[in-house]
């Protein structure tokens, strides 16, 4: 049976960018697009009322109503004449029509067309000898009706208003007026609007997309950094334990140790004593060690503890004096008295340098250079540690302060990740920087206790 594959993590923000651009975009849009059509069709109804207040005001004042009744059109064809001219050199008129109620045009600017009759469909026509006012628009170079005749103008668009006309004595309508324009104010007001209408769109969605996009963001990283906690924390807690059956695993074999090293030195034998003695002191300091770092993993305790630098340097140093002899390192120090003392428990930080140490004897097998200056700057101290060694490359600097993963045959991946810890505990912190071929430097930063 074949394993099931494993899922892919779910990347809450790379979905959240593609769905919310595209929900943005279609409502920008959307909104856009019934604001521009509301502005448009708003401002040509608002002008096509005007113009019709405006003839129909006239008309009343004139009584020109009773010659759209006139059986002969030559007799009403004067007073019609002198109506319709002012309406005619309105501003934006190229045409205007009178019609009667058979659909008979009565006048015209346009002297070929008195008296046609024009029965085709015209549902403007029909609205306004219905007694409603009537608009339409369109493109000047598509003509949809009969009597429309193509200009040459400077806009593309066209503007026909069919406007009633009514007998003041019963108000049934007695004919209609065609007003057929060009207006290029109206029209450059209505782009303009558009126009504005649509940035606002465009700058409203990107706004609230970028405002999103940026919360989502956060939460993301946030929720990133928390499953990164939880993936450490339990690590720790298996490195606790870990810890924990070790120290309980070492102490009687270390008892047994310090018992043979001491009835081996009542005997007499000056030359091995020395060698004996060490062997019980450095007994007494790892189990004082286990005891010290099982106290940290359950009880980490006051992080207001002080350490003297020096002191914490010096007792690092000599657990590693005759290992960087044997190997022929060079220990070289670079550091300004007198040495602050910074917050830090004693035994966690000499454990610290202890892995700190440990890793730059263990890059320069052959010999070399160890290199430990110190630097103040305001509050904080910092100790750097650079060695001659091979270095790291990027992949393997990436994931070195990551519990459990270690490039070392006999390592175990919790020197430097213990050591950042305890770092961070008091306040300070640890980085590293390396270069293949050019060694590394760690740099221990801590902050100074007043």
């Amino acid at each position: 049976m074949t394993e099931s594959a494993t899922p892919k993590p779910y990347n809450l923000l790379r979905s959240f960018s593609v769905l919310s651009l595209l929900s943005i975009v279609a409502i920008s849009a959307i909104s856009a697009a019934l604001l521009a059509r509301f502005l448009r069709d708003n401002l040509l109804q608002r002008d096509a009322v005007v113009t019709m207040q405006f003839v129909q005001g006239i008309a009343q004042t004139q009584n020109t109503s009773v010659y759209f009744t006139e059986q002969n059109y030559a007799e009403g064809k004067g007073p019609l004449t002198d109506f319709f001219n002012h309406i005619a050199h309105m501003p934006d008129v190229v045409r205007a029509n009178v019609y009667s109620r058979q659909r008979i045009v009565l006048w015209s600017n346009e002297e070929h067309m008195i008296g046609q009759q024009f029965k085709d469909d015209n549902p403007e026509l029909d609205r306004a000898l219905a007694g409603e006012l009537a608009l339409e628009t369109g493109q000047v170079d598509h003509p949809a009706k009969s009597e429309h005749i193509l200009f040459d103008p400077e806009v593309d668009r066209f503007v026909e208003n069919y406007i009633p006309i009514r007998d003041p004595r019963g108000g049934e309508v007695v004919g209609v007026v065609e007003i057929y324009k060009l207006p290029r104010v109206l029209m450059q007001t209505i782009a303009k609007g558009t126009r504005l209408v649509w940035l606002n769109a465009l700058l409203g969605g990107a706004l609230i997309y970028g405002a999103l996009f940026w919360i989502v963001r956060r939460a993301s990283l946030t929720i990133q950094c928390q499953q990164q906690a939880l993936v450490e924390a339990g690590k720790w807690a298996a490195i606790g334990e870990l810890a924990a059956a070790v120290a309980h695993s070492l102490r009687n074999p270390l008892a047994s140790i310090r018992s043979s090293a001491e009835l081996a030195r009542e005997e007499e034998n000056p030359a091995t004593r020395e060698y004996l003695s060490d062997i019980v002191t450095k007994v007494d300091e790892l189990e004082k060690w286990a005891r010290e770092l099982l106290i940290y993993f359950y009880q980490p305790g006051d992080t207001q503890t002080t350490a003297p630098v020096a002191t914490v340097l010096q007792a690092a140093l000599s657990s590693f004096a005759r290992r960087a002899q044997n190997q022929r390192i060079q220990v070289e120090l670079a550091l300004a008295e007198p040495l602050p003392t910074v917050h830090g428990d004693p035994q966690l930080l000499v454990q610290a340098l202890n892995s700190l140490i440990a890793n730059a004897l263990e890059a320069m097998p052959d010999g070399g250079r160890l290199r430990i200056g110190g630097e103040r700057r305001g509050d904080r101290f910092t100790l750097h540690l650079s060695d001659t060694g091979a270095g790291i490359s990027p992949e393997r600097l990436a994931e070195v302060f990551t519990p459990l993963i270690t490039h070392k045959p006999r390592g175990l991946g919790v020197g430097l990740a213990l050591a950042r810890r305890i770092a961070q505990r008091y306040g300070g912190q640890l980085e590293l920087r390396s270069q293949p071929g050019q060694g590394t430097t760690a740099s221990l930063q801590l902050p100074i206790a007043r």
